[in-house]
């Protein structure tokens, strides 16, 4: 099955193109997804970095893990201001030299646990909530943003989280495979979500060695909010600039394709201005000085137009041409014949004498018509118009007819009984005469209708016939010159048709048109005429 065909504008056409800058979102989030993942394994390298550097200050030092505990001493450092709830509920550590070492090494928002190999805290410092910030005014612009784009961001990205509920709280001692691994010998990450799942613990643990044995392990732990609020902050910055980016390029490629529809569609209009229904060059074609591809069209379109203009000039005169330049010897070859037919001769040089002179007239006839039809084009721009009432020209010639066709049954009919239209009363009977002229000779003795009608804008000049109909295409070539549809001529009528291609001239100097068509019952032809009333716009 053959798929229709979509015609798609060039503006529809570049705006397609610009589909491709679609991709730039589906990059963003894969580079977005690259930055979250280095992001996550810089954060693990940096927590074990911390946990290897305690684990170091803690190694080969076995009275660390033997000095009794100091409840007292631990219990007043574990109550500090910054802890929260959950870890004021947490046990005190048990050996405060080891508390007060990683006291200084610890970070705002990491927690560093020290374990024996008995899973027993040895000490405990840092939070994994930090300290409450004033956010800093936001600029009108950031208003905007957050109340626009950043409800959007919000809804389609996870958002870093403080209110979780911290594990150690309910678990106690760390524990898991992060602990299993150091007390193992083996420094190991680990990344799990808090029991609300409202966020994510990055854990490091690194053994403490005394010795050759394995004595206890740091556990360094921070949430990942701090990575998870970096990730969203370079999403929303990426896909800030990729929605400025195409909304600015489809702007811009939006303006662009519609000044190029619009040259173009000038240059199409300037090219069918030029020119008219009958193919004739109106006007020369302005080209224009673009250096592009258009602009080169352009200038190709008014080199064409010109040689058709110019051709067309010398198809036009050629009549003309004709008849001035045949009447010479056509006159030569009148008179000798006229000498011959004066002199005695056999009567058979006399019959072939009276066909070269029935020949000679007509092509005098031919000549005769030729030049009316020039005369006619060349005498139009000296016509002055005037308002004239066409009902009764039109009675008139009808008149006329009946008398100079006494075999043709001629009718007539107006409606309203005046119809005022701005012209020549002499061309529009000259265009009568050809187009009843040509009803009687195909009519073979039928009747002839000839009607006018007023329409809304339009105003309707008739004439219809019995006889055989048009041959099929030729309804839209039969006003073009020298073109027939009599199958034959006869030796005292030639025919060239420049009748009806007079029809047509005088029609559109009135600023009309005229068309021909087969009647609706078949039995005959229809010729209408319209004309624009008076004081009509020019169609």
């Amino acid at each position: 099955m053959k798929l229709p065909r979509i015609a798609l504008s060039i503006r529809a056409q570049l705006l397609l193109v610009l589909t491709v800058f679609l991709a730039l979102p589906w990059l963003g989030v894969n580079y977005v997804r690259e930055l979250e993942r280095v992001l996550r394994d810089a954060h693990e390298r940096t927590l074990a970095g911390t946990a290897q550097a305690v684990a170091t200050a803690l190694h080969d030092r076995p009275r660390l893990f033997a000095t009794p505990p100091d409840p007292i001493a631990s219990f007043a450092r574990e109550r500090s201001a910054d802890a929260s709830d959950a870890e004021r509920a947490l046990p005190p550590s048990a050996s405060p030299e080891i508390a007060q070492i990683i006291e200084g090494l610890s970070r705002t928002t990491a927690r560093i646990w020290v374990i024996d190999r008995q899973g027993t805290v040895l000490a405990r410092a840092g939070t994994l909530k930090p300290a409450p910030a004033r956010a800093p005014a936001a600029s009108v612009w950031e208003q905007v943003e957050q109340a626009t784009l950043g409800r959007l961001y919000r809804a389609i990205l996870e958002q870093p989280r403080e209110d979780f509920v911290d594990d150690a709280a309910t678990q106690g001692a760390p524990h898991g495979r992060d602990v299993e691994g150091a007390l193992a010998g083996i420094l190991t990450t680990e990344r799990r979500r808090t029991a609300d799942g409202r966020a994510v613990i990055v854990s490091a643990a690194h053994p403490i060695w005394v010795g050759d044995e394995v004595r206890g392990a740091v556990i360094v732990e921070e949430t990942g909010n701090a990575v998870l609020a970096e990730r969203n902050r370079a999403f929303e910055r990426l896909f800030n600039i990729v929605l400025a980016v195409l909304l600015v390029g489809s702007f811009a490629l939006t303006a662009y394709a519609t000044l190029l529809s619009a040259r173009i569609r000038r240059l199409r209009d300037d090219a069918e201005r030029a020119i008219d229904a009958d193919g004739r060059v109106r006007a020369p074609l302005a080209s224009s000085r673009a250096g592009d591809e258009i602009g080169d069209l352009s200038r190709s379109f008014a080199a064409v137009l010109a040689r058709l203009a110019g051709y067309a000039r010398h198809q036009e005169k050629m009549a003309s041409r004709l008849s001035h330049e045949l009447r010479t010897p056509i006159a030569v070859v009148r008179s000798s014949l006229d000498n011959l037919k004066a002199t005695p001769m056999p009567e058979v040089a006399r019959v072939y004498m009276e066909r070269a002179q029935e020949g000679l007239a007509r092509l005098t006839q031919i000549l005769t018509r030729m030049a009316e039809a020039a005369r006619l084009e060349e005498s139009l721009s000296d016509v002055e118009r005037e308002r004239f009432d066409l009902v009764p020209v039109v009675r008139g010639c009808v008149e006329g007819y009946r008398l100079a066709y006494p075999g043709a049954r001629i009718g007539f009919a107006a409606e309203p009984a005046q119809i005022a239209i701005d012209g020549s009363p002499d061309l529009i009977a000259q265009m009568l005469d050809k187009l009843v002229a040509n009803a009687v000779e195909f009519a073979q003795g039928g009747a002839i209708d000839v009607t006018v009608r007023r329409h809304d804008a339009a105003v309707e000049l008739a004439v219809t016939n019995e006889g055989p109909p048009l041959p099929e295409g030729m309804e839209g070539r039969l006003f073009e010159s020298m073109v027939s549809v009599r199958a034959g001529g006869d030796a005292a009528e030639p025919h060239l048709g420049l009748g009806l291609y007079i029809v047509q001239v005088i029609a559109q100097f009135h600023r009309g048109r005229v068309r021909a068509a087969n009647r609706s019952d078949g039995r005959g032809v229809a010729v209408m005429v319209t004309l624009p009333p008076a004081e009509a716009p020019p169609w």
